[in-house]
């Protein structure tokens, strides 16, 4: 009888592991990872798109919290990148009804530099792009 102990075992499973996970790693898209700043603190609640410049490729994107993002499955390549974050302006209630619960207003935090008339960009890199955006309000 064939016996294997425990550790042994776990070793081969962690290897097999690895194994598919590098398989499934080499369909050549990127994972785009970081933070985001405005004035030196962490934007706890926004949205991050990558975009291609020509307009003709796949967008990606993924929220931002609590100053940090990831994005899986980046086509890599030049790509404009648009930041969006809501900042909470007041409440109101949600409905016209005594009972009814306070809602937050929000607004865009972020310069319009930085989403609509967007100047950033970044050049994505596969298997993994590391970036962290320090915004400025100036």
């Amino acid at each position: 009888m064939f016996r294997v102990s425990t550790s042994c075992l776990a070793t081969m499973l962690g290897f097999a592991a690895s194994c598919v996970g590098l398989v499934g790693c080499g369909n050549g898209l990127a994972v785009v990872e970081g933070g985001v700043t405005f004035d030196g603190a962490p934007v706890t609640r926004g949205m991050i798109s990558l975009e291609s410049p020509d307009g003709k490729g796949t967008s990606s994107g993924s929220n931002v919290e609590n100053g940090k993002y990831r994005i899986a499955d980046v086509q890599p390549g030049p790509k404009v990148v648009r930041i969006s974050a809501v900042k909470v302006v007041g409440k109101e209630k949600a409905y016209e009804t005594p009972d009814s619960p306070e809602v937050e207003i929000t607004a865009e935090l972020l310069p319009k530099k930085y989403n609509d008339a967007t100047e950033l960009k970044l050049d994505v890199a596969a298997p993994k792009t590391t970036h962290d955006f320090k915004l400025e309000a100036k």
